[in-house]
């Protein structure tokens, strides 16, 4: 592959690295800004790492090119190029929460949430379409210059639809923001989403993630057993919506991002001091009040028309073979002939490129 197109695409700059792949600005062949992700395959891998990575690389664009919302980063095209797998992505101008909390410490209650309901907007759509995101974090949440926020990065999205990569008792995901029941390597439904949610949104107003220690080890431990330090200076309806995204068990928290919404739009709640909240023990730091109206709540929380099981009545992807929840037949689900062969090659260049071994018990996907 050459080192300054990629699949037609002309490379202008790297614009990172991580351990799945490199991600570079590039101008389309029409002249457009874009963002290409390739996979990167570091040599040595093993054919369980190897046909691993593959996989989740596949379910990435599979994920993302199955979600069409204005709050989640659009994916242009999918392609191969002398071997290299590759999704081109809008190009996203500004900084994740990461960046906005490394740069500028906890993040005022009221800019935190008006950053919080288009994630939730975007959540509960992908959720209706019958995808997990499983990486809800910082790092994931990109805010543009334009002041649009947009959820990126479906590396570990979960399709309830299909067979998952991740067998039972498989960990994946982030230290710090995965639910217990992911920690546990159990099978996750939407509602662990939240509780990833409630760890960002937690971050976000006190500058510091809710399960925090010194190992890997320790920070699993607290997620399965301890509850986060309570925050001070919290509005009551914000406190009461991290304490429930943040229960251990799924079915105490709420049920769906749309309810998390509600909760954090609808109140008359006055805060109990201005700007950023803050844990027991530190000081608190003054900030521009923010500006959230009911107006701009009412526009981000319009719910888009959702499909339900005819059985059910849980929301579902019209193009899931079954609902994810009682597993009755989908009537209506249809494959677009064009879908079909898209998909069909691509999973061609995926054989292609991580064989399994002989023998092994991680066989490839029919």
């Amino acid at each position: 592959m050459s080192v300054t197109t990629i699949g037609g695409y002309t490379v202008t700059r790297e614009l990172g690295q991580g351990g799945m792949g490199r991600v570079f600005q590039a101008l389309s062949p029409q002249g457009a800004t874009v963002a290409v992700k390739t996979m990167l395959l570091a040599e040595g891998l093993s054919a369980r790492a190897r046909w691993e990575t593959v996989e989740r690389f596949q379910r990435e664009a599979r994920a993302a090119r199955s979600l069409a919302h204005p709050e989640i980063v659009q994916v242009l095209d999918i392609g191969a190029d002398q071997g290299t797998f590759f999704i081109v992505m809008e190009f996203l101008d500004g900084q994740s929460i990461r960046e906005l909390l490394e740069s500028s410490g906890a993040i005022q209650v009221e800019r935190a949430i008006e950053i919080a309901l288009p994630v939730c907007q975007a959540l509960a759509y992908a959720h209706d379409q019958g995808v997990i995101h499983r990486d809800v974090k910082p790092e994931n949440i990109m805010v543009l210059q334009s002041g649009a926020v947009k959820l990126t990065d479906f590396g570990l999205a979960s399709i309830v639809a299909e067979n998952s990569v991740t067998l039972t008792g498989t960990v994946m995901g982030t230290f710090g923001y995965m639910s217990p029941e992911q920690v546990a390597g159990e099978k996750l439904d939407p509602r662990s989403d939240i509780f990833s949610l409630g760890a960002t949104l937690y971050e976000m107003v006190t500058g510091r993630r809710p399960f925090h220690a010194e190992s890997p080890a320790a920070v699993l431990n607290k997620i399965l057993k301890e509850d986060p330090p309570p925050v001070q200076g919290l509005p009551a309806h914000v406190s009461r919506t991290l304490n429930r995204c943040l229960r251990k068990r799924p079915e105490h928290r709420f049920q769906g991002a749309r309810d998390v919404i509600t909760a954090l739009q609808l109140s008359g709640d006055t805060p109990a001091t201005a700007g950023t909240a803050v844990l027991p023990g530190r000081s608190q730091t003054s900030a521009p009040a923010g500006g959230l109206t009911r107006d701009i709540a009412a526009s981000l929380t319009a719910p888009p028309p959702v499909f339900r099981c005819s059985k059910c009545g849980e929301p579902m992807n019209r193009n899931a073979a079954a609902c994810w929840k009682c597993g009755a037949p989908n009537s209506l689900m249809s494959m677009k002939t064009e879908q079909m062969r898209r998909q069909q090659e691509v999973e061609r260049v995926l054989r292609n490129l991580a064989p399994p071994d002989k023998g092994s018990r991680w066989k490839r996907r029919r």
